[in-house]
């Protein structure tokens, strides 16, 4: 049983780091953690914005100490977003009684969300965020006018080993993700980085050994993902004939400030798509330079790191040099393997030249890319 002295030292532990490491981050010069920050160098604040309390937890006891921390912080530095969970899946019990508590509670949070699910999931539920889509059992909707909001924090297909299929369907998700950006604030893949031969986790952006690495064609979509405007817009369906094709997945952002267009797309079919794009009213007057960024593979089972999960060395891959000499890294002898970091899927790009009113391009095979259009001045 809790006693008052346990309070007291969860209080003088957990809360006041969370307001120290905040002072540390925001506070001026004049403060104690502050002044540390700029004795190590950085005078200027982080201006730190969000606060996560707690990861994937569940729980009477977690939420009574989630509320210690919540009103602490809340008191004494009110610009401080907090992030709340929703544990460790998409849907639940776990789900349902998380989100109750933050409907009850908590509701200027942004909630954490996590999910590791199949290509089908992430093709299917390209509405999870729809303002009508009803959440937890309390059957409240991603509802904009309450000021909940939402940070997947982690999301991936943990099942197929970041081959390209996966990442043709976490891409077409992202899609969503940026679509219903009035709701869903920020999003993160996880995890980023691991080694061959010591994972515990099958979709990393970035594997590794000893000597150089494999970026996956998860990291790719993600990086060309990168890039978008700051205001997210209406565009129609891409038809196929009289019907909308489902295989093309979209999402268009604008630069309000500089006029660039960004559309992402992914074409999840394994043949050419030809895709014409005509500007909208305001738009069909102006020139731009056209590019497409993107990457595609026939091959949708193919990884970028490779089939083996181990470090260079552990498991033959190719044959290294023998016959007694010293092998390209070191020793001698047939023990040291030969490994390629050549990665089979990298991004390319694609001139259109300057368009006007409207212009056509084919998506390729199973493809993952970005149409840019910068405005000629």
């Amino acid at each position: 049983m809790e006693t008052e002295a346990d309070r007291k030292r969860f209080h003088d532990i957990f809360v006041n780091d969370a307001l120290d490491f905040i002072e540390f981050c925001n506070g001026g010069t004049n403060t104690k953690w502050g002044k540390m920050r700029a004795d190590m160098g950085h005078p200027e604040p982080f201006n730190l914005k969000y606060l996560g309390i707690g990861n994937e937890n569940k729980g009477p006891e977690f939420w009574e100490r989630f509320d210690i921390i919540y009103k602490e912080v809340q008191a004494k530095y009110p610009d401080i977003i907090i992030v709340s969970t929703a544990g460790s899946a998409a849907d639940g019990p776990e789900f349902n009684a998380n989100m109750h508590e933050i409907d009850t509670k908590y509701q200027n949070t942004v909630v954490d969300e996590h999910y590791y699910r199949n290509n089908q999931w992430f093709y299917t539920n390209g509405d999870r965020y729809n303002a009508d889509k009803v959440r937890g059992a309390d059957g409240l909707t991603y509802d904009r006018k309450r000021p909940t909001r939402v940070f997947v924090g982690e999301f991936a297909n943990n099942n197929s080993n970041n081959d390209y299929a996966s990442a043709m369907a976490e891409a077409a998700y992202w899609t969503s993700l940026e679509r219903n950006s009035d709701m869903v604030v920020m999003a993160a893949y996880a995890p980023l980085l691991c080694k061959k031969g010591y994972n515990k986790w099958n979709s990393n952006l970035i594997w590794f050994d000893n000597r150089g690495l494999w970026r996956t064609t998860n990291y790719y979509y993600q990086a060309l993902f990168s890039e978008a405007g700051n205001r997210a817009f209406h565009m129609t369906d891409v038809m196929n004939g009289a019907e909308a094709d489902k295989s093309i997945y979209t999402s268009p952002t604008v630069n309000t400030e500089t006029g660039e267009i960004y559309i992402k797309f992914v074409n999840s079919e394994a043949t050419d798509k030809e895709l014409t794009i005509n500007m909208g009213k305001g738009q069909n007057k102006k020139a731009y330079t056209a590019t497409v960024d993107f990457i595609s593979s026939h091959d949708t089972k193919i990884k970028n790191q490779g089939d083996l999960n181990s470090f260079a060395g552990a498991q033959p891959q190719a044959q290294a040099v023998t016959g007694g000499r010293p092998g390209p890294f070191g020793g001698f002898g047939g023990n040291r393997n030969r490994v390629s970091y050549t990665e089979a899927v990298v991004p390319h790009t694609k001139d259109y030249g300057t368009i006007k009113k409207q212009f056509t391009l084919t998506l390729p095979e199973n493809s993952i890319g970005i149409i840019k259009l910068v405005p000629v001045k």
